[in-house]
């Protein structure tokens, strides 16, 4: 019965956020920037501007997942050396904290002259993702209880084996956690660097449309953007509610 009544006061949230939509660009309260959300959709019902935008948030999808895959793949490794070699925590902790404080937008041109434009967007959307996970693992390896930590000293056992047999179990729903965070951080920050001189990308498409004032075409973009960090999470949501329903 809860499960009903939060899904039904999702659905009346959304009718309301379109209707209110649609009524605010009609109405031109917002002005000539802000369209009715029909004028959006009867863009994208002409064949041509829904293959362009289709192919290019392709090409920003790729860039998020691979930015997804590197940046959790390096929050991972940076969690596990600060457990197994605690002396390098506080370090590696400084040090992520650095990286994440650093404006994004400022290390664009840097990147493209070290990485090139091609592998900008994977930088910056692994730039973006690999601290939250590193945060995440963090606190889901520090998880375990006292008990947990007494039964693993009795049995004498190594910190690796700590951390294979009781630490990274126990981290798991803090891992899933900060993958579903970072599947929002990956889309945002593809799309950032595509916008320092990408071939192609909805960053490229964002900053074109912004440029010759083409505001369908903008906030279509805007929307396929959103949908790409929805369909992100949902499905890292799924794969969790697969995962604990399997070995939980």
């Amino acid at each position: 019965m809860n499960d009903i009544l939060a899904y039904s006061r999702w659905c009346l949230g959304v009718v309301i956020l379109i209707l209110a939509w649609e009524i605010t660009g009609n109405r031109g309260w917002l002005g000539s920037t802000w369209p009715p959300l029909s004028s959006i959709f009867d863009y994208l019902n002409s064949r041509p501007n829904l293959e362009l935008l289709v192919r290019n948030a392709g090409v920003t999808g790729v860039n998020a997942v691979l930015g997804l895959l590197f940046g959790t793949l390096i929050g991972a490794l940076l969690a596990i050396l600060g457990f197994l070699i605690p002396r390098l925590y506080p370090g590696l902790s400084t040090f992520a904290t650095f990286v994440n404080a650093l404006p994004l937008i400022a290390l664009g041109p840097l990147l493209i002259i070290t990485v090139g434009e091609g592998a900008t967007p994977v930088a910056i959307a692994t730039l973006s993702v690999f601290f939250s996970f590193f945060v995440a693992a963090i606190s889901g390896i520090n998880q375990t209880t006292a008990i947990q930590r007494d039964v693993t000293i009795v049995f004498g056992a190594s910190r690796w084996k700590k951390l294979r047999f009781v630490q990274l179990p126990a981290a798991v729903p803090r891992l899933f956690d900060g993958l579903k965070l970072g599947a929002s951080a990956a889309v945002l920050g593809a799309i950032l660097g595509e916008w320092f001189g990408s071939g192609s990308g909805l960053g490229v498409i964002l900053v074109s449309a912004m440029q010759n004032f083409q505001i369908e075409l903008l906030w279509s973009a805007a929307l396929f953007g959103t949908l790409l960090t929805i369909t992100g999470f949902v499905c890292i949501s799924l794969i969790r509610i697969a995962f604990f329903r399997r070995y939980l």
